[in-house]
């Protein structure tokens, strides 16, 4: 039996065990994500168990992060198809093999600053929905930023040219392929194989959020950060399509508004948690969240941001944009007139 239908099984057979609301009236089966993440730990976590109380009853929930289940992500739209779970925490890079359309808000290099990064979002928000409903029966609720994703490298790393020959874990084919337009070796792997696989030499940088990294210490397997943000890995939190039209109208609205404040959430704290990333990381002060280490710090300069902007435009888009119009004949021109719009960049 896997850890998913044990899962799903244990629900069945826990419910007299657990402490519902009076009047709860529907229970919402939760996969959140890592548990060692801050936001998820720290927001998302308390948001789902305390949400009877916000919600005076009409909705208890049974939450449960992706690691304690020892799931790695790449399926969470078909395990959100399954019905055993009703509102899953999803990485877009993770199942863009299902639907490269998905990972059109999180494509490497394009939206460094926050503020960019949260209004082209905004701009894809209906389309992506839209997609979602079509291709997975799903309601999306939320999308957010994990903090900036960064490079953690052992040894020296000053740039992105000192990429060339090395194996660097991405989450991404959109990542993979940048990394390869600079020599090195794009690796995908679950983020829990990332420790032992930079222990064991097996590959030679990670790209993950600045505080993320830090939480998992990668610090003890790594000397290098370098600070040039990537992407945000840009998260969702999606219902099952079914359970959602079950609910009332009221229902759906309450439960609506309530994931938007966690959202919101989300949002607020992105940029501190990128700061204090970089800093615990590397020794630096206010280390406020994170665990204090020596990393060396390497800061990116304007020639490193050309050098990613070039990426971008002779790889990361045309990649995707192939790929992407070859599973969904009109994702480009959406994209163009959504994130395009707002970055500035096009693909043709």
């Amino acid at each position: 039996m896997t850890s998913l239908t044990r899962f799903a099984a244990g629900f069945a057979l826990t419910v007299a065990g657990i402490p519902f609301a009076a009047n709860a009236q529907t229970t919402i089966n939760v996969i959140g994500g890592f548990s060692n993440q801050y936001q998820n730990s720290q927001i998302e976590k308390p948001f789902f168990e305390g949400l009877a109380d916000v919600t005076e009853g009409a909705f208890e929930t049974r939450f449960r992060s992706i690691d304690e289940l020892g799931l790695r992500g790449y399926d969470a739209f078909r395990q959100l198809q399954s019905g055993a779970f009703q509102i899953m925490a999803i990485s877009p890079g993770y199942v863009s093999g299902d639907d490269p359309f998905v990972l059109g808000l999180d494509l490497p290099g394009i939206m460094p600053q926050l503020e960019t990064a949260r209004a082209a979002i905004e701009a894809y928000r209906a389309p992506l929905a839209a997609r979602i409903r079509d291709r997975f029966d799903g309601e999306l609720l939320a999308i957010w930023p994990y903090p900036a994703q960064m490079l953690f490298c052992r040894g020296e790393l000053a740039g992105l040219e000192d990429l060339a020959g090395k194996k660097v874990r991405i989450f991404s084919s959109a990542l993979s392929d940048l990394v390869e337009y600079f020599g090195g070796t794009g690796v995908t792997l679950a983020f829990s194989e990332v420790y032992p696989s930079l222990q064991r030499g097996v590959i030679d940088c990670a790209i993950t959020a600045s505080l993320s990294g830090n939480e998992a210490k990668w610090f003890e397997v790594t000397d290098t950060l370098y600070t040039l943000p990537m992407s945000w890995a840009i998260q969702l939190h999606v219902a099952n399509g079914s359970f959602w039209d079950g609910l009332s109208d009221p229902d759906r609205a309450l439960l609506a508004a309530e994931v938007a404040k966690m959202e919101a959430d989300m949002w607020s704290v992105a940029a501190m948690a990128t700061a204090d990333g970089v800093n615990c990381n590397t020794g630096a002060q206010p280390c406020e969240i994170g665990t204090e280490a020596a990393m060396t710090l390497s800061v990116f300069d304007a020639e490193a941001e050309a050098l990613l902007i070039d990426a971008v435009s002779q790889v990361v888009l045309p990649g995707w944009g192939a790929e992407c119009n070859a599973a969904y004949d009109a994702c480009t021109a959406i994209w163009n007139d959504s994130i395009g719009a707002v970055t500035g960049y096009t693909i043709d």
